[in-house]
C-alpha cells in the first residue's frame, strides 16, 4: 500500500509520522520523528523528506490561534449556498485563507435554516514554512485540519458514550480541552502546560476547568449546575494522583465535574498507539486518528491541495484506463472464444456436407442411365411449364357466347369456331369471312383466344329490320363483356352496306317467308384471358 506522511504542528514542535497502510483500514507507523520549531528543525525536516519521496500528506495543527463559531444561515443550495458561505467566511476571517464551513444540522423551526460550524486557523505563519518544505519536495497535501477536531474519533475508540464530555489531553504546547456533545465536536481551547508539581498541577487544573465551564456556559453549550464528565488521557501515567486530589478536594474542588483518567495501558490497547510512539510525543494520538479517519473540516485552500487533486484525477484516469483495458481484454477473449466456436461449427458443417455428398454419390450409382443429359431435361421441363402456362380451353369463350345469346331465344346457332393462337388465325376460324384487326395489342406471348359464331333466326317472317336488331343485340352484349377485345358482325341477313350496288326484279315474288336470316359474328378476346 502507498505511504502517507502525517504532520502534527504545534508551537512547541512538529511531529512527523510515516504511515504505511495495510488495506481494510489498517496500517502502522514505519517512522516517527519530532522536529523543533526553528531553522534547524526545518532543515532536518527537509532532509527527512528526501528519504520518503513523493508521498501524500495530511497536516494537523494544534495551536491557540484557532477559532470556532456556530452560526445559522437560510437554507439554500448550489451557487446560492456557496455565495452565503463565502460572504459569512469573509465577514468572520479576513486575514487567513485556512478556513472551513462545516454543515451540522437543520433547525427545527418553521424556516428550517442550516446550522454551520465555521473554523479557521487565524495565524498561518505557524504552518507556512512546513508547507513550503512539502511543496519543495513535491509532496501532495490532501488537507490541513485542526487537531482538536480529531478528538471525536478518540472518544469513540475509547468507548466513551456520554452525552456530554470534556476531553483533556496534556501536550507539550499545553493542556488541550475539547468539549463534545452527542459525540460531536463543539469547541476547544488550549491552556498552559500542566506543572510538574502535583499541588500546583491540581490548582492549575481546578482553575482551568472552572474557566472552561464558564466559557461553555457563555456559549450555551453547557449549564453550570449539571455535572460534566472530564476525561484525561494520561499517556505517561503521571496524572492519577493529581486527578484523585482534584476529585477529593474541598470547597470548589469538586467543580461540578466528574474527572476520569485513561492511563497509558488503556491508550495503547484502545487507540492502537505503541508506547514507543507515545514516548516520542503525545501528538501521535492525533496522527493515528488522522491516518485512519481525517475530520470532515478541511481548512486547506485550493492552492494547497492542487497537487492532491491532480493525483486524484490521475488515479481516476488510470482506473478508467484499467477498466477499459479489462473490458477490451474480456471482449477479445469473448471474440476468440466465439471465433473458435464458429470455426468448430464450420468444420462440423464441412464434414456433414462431405458426408452428404458421399452418400448422394453412393445412391446415384444405383440409378439407371438417363436417356439424355441434365441440360436437356431442364430445357424439357421449362418448355413443359411454358406450354402449361400458355394452354387454354374454349370454356371461357363458350361462356361469353352463352351469356350473349341466352336473352335472344330466336337465335339458333349452327356453328361455333374457336382458336387459341396468333391473330392471323382468326380468319380461318371465321369461315373465310374477313375480320378487322383488333384494336388492342396482342398478348406478350403472341397468343389470344378468338373465334366466330354463325346461325340464323327461327322463325323468320321476312322482317329483316327485326332480325338485324336481334343480331346486333347479340353483338352488343358480346362487346360489353369485359373479357372481349373486339366484336365484328361479319354477315347479316340483308346487306345494308351503302357502298354495295342494288340488283333484283320487281316481278319476283315478294313473299319472303321461306327465306333464312343467317348471320356470322367474329369475336376476339383480350390477351391473357
Amino acid at each position: 500500500m502507498a505511504h502517507k506522511l502525517l504532520l502534527s504542528i504545534s508551537p512547541g514542535q512538529t511531529v512527523v509520522g510515516l504511515w504505511r497502510g495495510t488495506g481494510r483500514g489498517g496500517g502502522e507507523f514505519t517512522r516517527c520523528e519530532a522536529f523543533t520549531q526553528d531553522d534547524e528543525g526545518l532543515d532536518a525536516f527537509a532532509a527527512f523528506l528526501k528519504t520518503t519521496g513523493k508521498v501524500l500528506c495530511r497536516v494537523a495543527v494544534d495551536t491557540v490561534e484557532e477559532d470556532y463559531r456556530f452560526d445559522t444561515l437560510p437554507h439554500a443550495g448550489g451557487s446560492d449556498r456557496a455565495s452565503l458561505l463565502d460572504r459569512k467566511i469573509r465577514q468572520y476571517y479576513r486575514s487567513t485563507r485556512f478556513v472551513c464551513a462545516l454543515h451540522r444540522e437543520r433547525t427545527t423551526d418553521k424556516r428550517r435554516d442550516d446550522r454551520y460550524l465555521f473554523t479557521a486557523l487565524t495565524n498561518p505563519a505557524l504552518i507556512d514554512p512546513w508547507l513550503a518544505e512539502l511543496a519543495k519536495a513535491d509532496c501532495a497535501v490532501a488537507g490541513v485540519h485542526l487537531a482538536p477536531m480529531l478528538s471525536s474519533g478518540l472518544l469513540a475508540r475509547l468507548n466513551i458514550a456520554a452525552p456530554r464530555a470534556l476531553l483533556a489531553i496534556p501536550l507539550r504546547s499545553g493542556l488541550r480541552l475539547t468539549f463534545h456533545k452527542g459525540g460531536e465536536f463543539c469547541t476547544s481551547r488550549l491552556t498552559r502546560p500542566i506543572p510538574a508539581d502535583a499541588a500546583e498541577a491540581a490548582q492549575m487544573l481546578q482553575a482551568e476547568l472552572i474557566n472552561t465551564r464558564m466559557y461553555l456556559s457563555t456559549l450555551n453549550f453547557d449549564a453550570l449546575d449539571e455535572p460534566l464528565p472530564v476525561v484525561f488521557l494520561d499517556h505517561d501515567d503521571t496524572l492519577a494522583p493529581v486527578i484523585k486530589s482534584l476529585n477529593e478536594g474541598e470547597g470548589e474542588g469538586g467543580l461540578g465535574a466528574e474527572c476520569q483518567v485513561i492511563g497509558r495501558a488503556r491508550i495503547v490497547q484502545y487507540l492502537g498507539v505503541s508506547p514507543r510512539l507515545l514516548d516520542v510525543a503525545p501528538e501521535t494520538l492525533y496522527l493515528r486518528q488522522l491516518a485512519e479517519k481525517p475530520p470532515e473540516a478541511n481548512l486547506a485552500p485550493a492552492s494547497i491541495t492542487a497537487g492532491y487533486r491532480m493525483q486524484q484525477r490521475q488515479k481516476t484516469l488510470y482506473a478508467a484506463a484499467a477498466g477499459i483495458a479489462a473490458v477490451g481484454v474480456l471482449g477479445a477473449g469473448v471474440n476468440l472464444w466465439r471465433g473458435a466456436d464458429f470455426n468448430q461449427e464450420t468444420l462440423d458443417a464441412a464434414r456433414r456436407t462431405a458426408a452428404a455428398q458421399s452418400q448422394y454419390k453412393e445412391i446415384t450409382r444405383t440409378f439407371p442411365a438417363a436417356p439424355t443429359t441434365a441440360d436437356n431435361l431442364v430445357k424439357a421441363v421449362d418448355i413443359y411449364q411454358n406450354v402449361v402456362k400458355a394452354a387454354r380451353t374454349p370454356n371461357t369463350f363458350m361462356e361469353i357466347v352463352s351469356r350473349a345469346v341466352e336473352p335472344s331465344p330466336e337465335i339458333y346457332l349452327q356453328e361455333i369456331a374457336w382458336v387459341h393462337g396468333g391473330v392471323g388465325a382468326q380468319a380461318g376460324a371465321q369461315g373465310g369471312a374477313r375480320a378487322e384487326a383488333p384494336a388492342t395489342p396482342v398478348a406478350v406471348d403472341g397468343l389470344r383466344q378468338s373465334g366466330s359464331i354463325a346461325g340464323e333466326l327461327r322463325p323468320f317472317n321476312g322482317d329483316f329490320r327485326a332480325a338485324i336488331a336481334a343480331i346486333q343485340g347479340v353483338a352488343d352484349r358480346l362487346s360489353r363483356d369485359s373479357r372481349v377485345a373486339e366484336v365484328t358482325v361479319a354477315k347479316l341477313p340483308l346487306n345494308v352496306n351503302p357502298e354495295q350496288s342494288l340488283s333484283g326484279n320487281t316481278r319476283d315474288d315478294a313473299d319472303q317467308s321461306g327465306a333464312a336470316a343467317e348471320f356470322r359474328i367474329a369475336i376476339t378476346l383480350k390477351p391473357n384471358v
